[in-house]
């Protein structure tokens, strides 16, 4: 055990992010040339190190060796080992811009390059990745979005203590036009408080009456970090979705 945490430690400090005209800065996982996997962590709004589920990203990467696994710093965002993104999270509160939308869009359009992409986010990353995939078609033919803050009235009214002006800037996907794109998985656990289940509703709805393809999944036992209920459906679905892009 000491070794394999050792050797993520190392991994991180190492890692290094893909090229784009602003690259957004992070850790690339794997190098297999046939499916491209694209991560954006959550905003982590008590100051944490937004790459600290590096090994959930290790653990992808090793059951899918044909893959390349990209663990994307989102806009704004640094970690403990230097590495800083171009953009602005706005102290990691009220984020979720159409500028940083776009960010994110040119990195997920020069990664794919040739090969399959699945795009994965979670919690503030999920609501940012479908803003991206809303100004632009088939950024991804997979998307994974887990804890998705997709619908901010809905989220603000049932949060009646927020100060007001919590959310200003940040623009809601279930207001943009739905994404062009093969399949969304959206998954949150039954226990999330943060993200609670009825916003991922919301969003699966939009989709929906918009002839996307989508599988709404509310984890039994699941809360909105990460424990082993929403940990495991969510490696569950990044390995469903890749067999179903590298057997078509």
């Amino acid at each position: 055990m000491f070794v394999r945490c050792f050797l993520i430690t190392l991994w991180i400090a190492l890692g290094f992010a893909a090229s784009a005209e602003e690259p957004l800065a992070g850790l690339q996982l794997g190098s297999g040339q046939d499916l491209t996997i694209v991560m954006l962590h959550g905003d982590e709004g008590n100051g944490g190190d937004p790459l600290a589920y590096a090994a959930f990203g290790a653990e992808i990467a090793r059951r899918l060796p044909m893959a390349t696994v990209h663990m994307l710093l989102r806009p704004g965002y640094k970690d403990p080992w230097g590495r800083e993104s171009p953009g602005n999270n706005y102290g990691r509160r009220d984020q979720y811009t159409l500028q940083s939308a776009a960010l994110i869009a040119e990195n997920l359009k020069r990664l794919k390059a040739d090969t399959p992409l699945i795009a994965i986010g979670h919690s503030g990353g999920a609501a940012q990745l479908a803003l991206a995939m809303s100004l632009e078609n088939n950024l991804a033919e997979e998307a994974i979005l887990v804890g998705c803050a997709c619908d901010l009235e809905l989220w603000k009214s049932m949060n009646p203590d927020w100060p007001k002006g919590t959310i200003t800037r940040s623009v809601s996907a279930v207001t943009r036009p739905s994404p062009v794109i093969e399949h969304i998985t959206l998954l949150v656990g039954d226990n999330d408080k943060t993200t609670p289940p009825v916003l991922s509703e919301s969003y699966a709805w939009h989709l929906t009456t918009h002839g996307v393809s989508v599988d709404l999944q509310i984890v039994p036992g699941g809360d909105h970090r990460g424990n082993r209920a929403l940990s495991s459906a969510w490696l569950a679905a990044v390995l469903n979705a890749s067999q179903r892009l590298l057997t078509r």
